[in-house]
């Protein structure tokens, strides 16, 4: 008796689902890489793209966690991969490479499902392109379980899935490499787009909450950064540690502030629906502290994925301001931080002003790095 075979099979809904689906994870694969390397490697200051809806509905919410990438090669390319594969079955299908097209589906699916929890979990937001990928992966896997009776991987097909991938990867690895080692070519053409942005200025009232700051005040300081920040934003968090690494390249000329803006409805306004659940609780406690703020921003952001009521209460209890978080003035306060984001149409976290220039999302060091020289060079040959 002949096997169930996908390839095979007349019935026409399960070769659209396979087949679209497929051919979905083609298309956003692509996609998705192409995002990566933007946001990696960005050849400009414009913020957002078609992925980055909102703060919940945000690519870069992916695109700046953990998982991301492998050595710097983005994850993604093992979604084009995988489409290919499925997409190639059509052409030479056999019982090997439909058994092994079916356990690598499964295998997808799981990580899906995996990727999926995390994202929405661990980072508190979703990937618009991501989450169709998932879907389209699972799509494909439905169709192959239902028409397909080849499950088991064969030896050949999966050596070569295995081998196609690697190189794959190497090629990408060198690619990323060579990315990393032209980003000063960048410096006229990013330069040029700073210096055509239209400067907003600076808050009317400094910030109490300094990252960094300089023996000048911070209105006199050579270069001036307002961070608007969420605590539970993961492109905060890097966006954070880009900042820690300038403030020691260049320090006593920059000073960096901090403006409190939680994606977290029980504070923020801006909020209609929860997001955030620990970012006002955790302002709270920050803004009790503002002698201490520097290494409490710093303790946050790498106690991020451990953020909780019980986290937030035992540094509360570490710094003595278990009280002052209970209060009306410190729930004011950052009311009025939250407020102080509106002249400048503050739509996502992290969002800075480089000496009153609007920039949003994370700049990679090597680029913020070319903007503060040419500030710099600018400002009296500083540099």
């Amino acid at each position: 008796m002949n096997q169930k075979s996908y390839y095979r099979n007349n019935s026409l809904k399960y070769h659209i689902f396979g087949g679209l689906g497929a051919l979905l994870m083609v298309i956003l694969s692509i996609y998705l890489t192409s995002h990566y390397f933007s946001v990696k490697f960005p050849t400009g200051l414009g913020g957002g793209g078609l992925c980055d809806i909102n703060a919940f509905f945000n690519c870069d919410v992916a695109t700046h966690s953990t998982f991301s990438n492998i050595a710097g090669v983005p994850i993604s390319l093992l979604g084009l991969l995988m489409g290919l594969f499925v997409l190639f079955g059509y052409l030479f299908n056999n019982e090997k490479i439909e058994g092994t097209i079916h356990g690598l589906l499964v295998i997808n699916g799981v990580g899906c499902l995996v990727l999926f929890l995390y994202s929405l979990v661990g980072l508190g937001g979703l990937c618009p392109a991501c989450t169709m990928y998932y879907i389209a992966s699972w799509s494909a896997l439905f169709a192959f379980f239902k028409s397909s009776e080849f499950r088991i991987p064969s030896v050949i097909p999966l050596v070569s899935y295995g081998v196609v991938y690697g190189a794959i990867f190497f090629g990408t690895f060198q690619y990323v490499q060579g990315k990393e080692s032209q980003v000063n070519k960048l410096a006229d053409s990013l330069t040029s787009q700073y210096d055509g942005l239209a400067n907003l200025g600076e808050p009317k009232t400094p910030s109490d909450f300094l990252m960094v700051g300089t023996k000048e005040s911070y209105a006199n300081a050579p270069i001036r950064i307002t961070k608007f920040s969420d605590f539970e934003c993961p492109a905060c968090k890097a966006l954070s540690d880009v900042f820690h690494k300038v403030a020691k390249k260049y320090e006593g000329k920059i000073a960096i502030q901090y403006f409190f803006y939680p994606l977290d409805n029980n504070c923020n306004p801006a909020m209609k629906t929860p997001l955030h659940q620990y970012a006002c609780k955790a302002a709270y406690m920050a803004a009790c502290a503002p002698s201490q703020f520097a290494a409490v921003e710093a303790d946050i952001f790498a106690n991020q994925a451990s953020l909780s009521d019980e986290w937030i209460n035992k540094k509360a209890k570490e710094l003595g301001v278990i009280e002052c978080m209970k209060t009306k003035e410190s729930k004011d306060k950052i009311a009025q931080y939250i407020a102080a984001a509106t002249p400048f149409n503050i739509k996502s976290t992290p969002t800075f002003l480089l000496n009153g220039v609007k920039i949003e999302g994370v700049l990679p060091e090597a680029q913020l790095t070319i903007l503060i020289d040419h500030l710099l060079e600018k400002n009296n040959g500083q540099k």
